[in-house]
């Protein structure tokens, strides 16, 4: 919908950033991802790893005679993780009489009051990229996979870190998550080949209570020494394997812990080949270019073909059905 006199309102006042355009966990692989966070790549299909698995050790027991004879043969099959980037798009459409009627005022207007949106078009690009930012931020998290190749109908959808999640993933069958369902999960994730001095909690921050909760059952934790001072607020988790810090992010469901190495998390991006176009503006790996008018208004799109690289999966683990 374009944004007209009648359809999107000058008031005045401060303007404060929602808490909804929160993307916390987008922000942390910007801030410590792989390669700062950021995968190029020029095909749809992004290779995740390549991996092969070999049988348990056993003792040889070959005599002499036996060793006249050479073994059956054995073959060692390889396999391949892939996922997809996908398209992200957004238009805007503000008319010129819009942008023109820049001191009429709706809403309360005391003395001295103006607008707090000077450029109509500038805000509602502005808009339209954080909207596509909290858009990536879930998707990064819950995306669901679907690629059919050669398809110009069928969309491709990245597949997110939590439906990736198929080696370390453990079912808590519904109970309060203890230190034994939670050493059971990280040692099993470790003897898959997850590095645990990486590894991150993250979660929805309904579920920090359930940590402050675990936290207590642990012997030797102690509160402040303080008759003014109450509460737990537990921010890390001390292993044998190393400190494991608590995150969270609103996206991510309830009920679950995501044991995460954020050393293996990138987004994977396809460039823009049109970003040199005339008019065109990056947006980090979004680009926003105007489009052809076709009346009296300022139209344009924002588009980024972008997916989750989360490397090898089994360096990551889920817990999941915690009460």
């Amino acid at each position: 919908m374009a944004a007209t006199l009648t359809t999107t309102l000058n008031v005045s006042g401060l303007l404060y950033t929602k808490t909804d355009e929160s993307t916390r966990f987008l922000d942390a692989i910007y801030a410590r991802g792989k390669n700062g966070g950021r995968t190029q790549t020029n095909s749809i299909e992004v290779v995740m790893a390549s991996g092969y698995e070999m049988l348990d050790p056993t003792q040889p027991n070959i005599s002499e005679t036996a060793s006249l004879v050479a073994p059956t043969p054995e073959t060692t099959e390889r396999t391949q993780e892939y996922n997809v980037v996908q398209i992200f798009q957004r238009a805007v459409q503000v008319s010129y009489l819009k942008q023109q009627n820049r001191d009429m005022l709706s809403g309360v207007n005391n003395a001295n009051q103006t607008n707090n949106v000077p450029d109509e078009l500038d805000f509602q690009i502005g808009r339209r990229v954080s909207q596509m930012r909290m858009d990536l931020n879930y998707t990064l998290i819950n995306g669901v996979y679907q690629y059919t190749k050669g398809s110009a109908t069928v969309a491709p959808r990245t597949r997110g870190l939590i439906p990736a999640i198929t080696t370390n993933q453990f079912d808590a069958d519904g109970e309060e998550i203890s230190k034994e369902i939670f050493n059971e999960a990280l040692i099993e994730a470790i003897k898959n080949g997850a590095n645990p001095a990486q590894m991150e909690i993250w979660c929805n921050p309904d579920m920090f209570p359930k940590i402050d909760d675990f936290a207590l059952t642990i012997p030797g934790f102690a509160q402040p020494a303080t008759r003014t001072e109450g509460g737990v607020a537990v921010t890390s988790i001390m292993t044998h394997f190393g400190i494991l810090n608590v995150e969270y992010d609103m996206n991510i469901p309830t009920g679950l812990f995501i044991l995460l190495d954020m050393a293996q998390m990138a987004v994977a991006v396809m460039p823009v080949p049109y970003i040199t176009a005339s008019g065109a503006t990056a947006f980090g790996d979004l680009t926003y270019e105007p489009l052809a008018k076709t009346g009296a208004s300022e139209s344009g799109q924002i588009y980024g073909t972008l997916g989750a690289d989360y490397g090898a999966e089994w360096h990551h683990g889920i817990i999941k059905n915690i009460a």
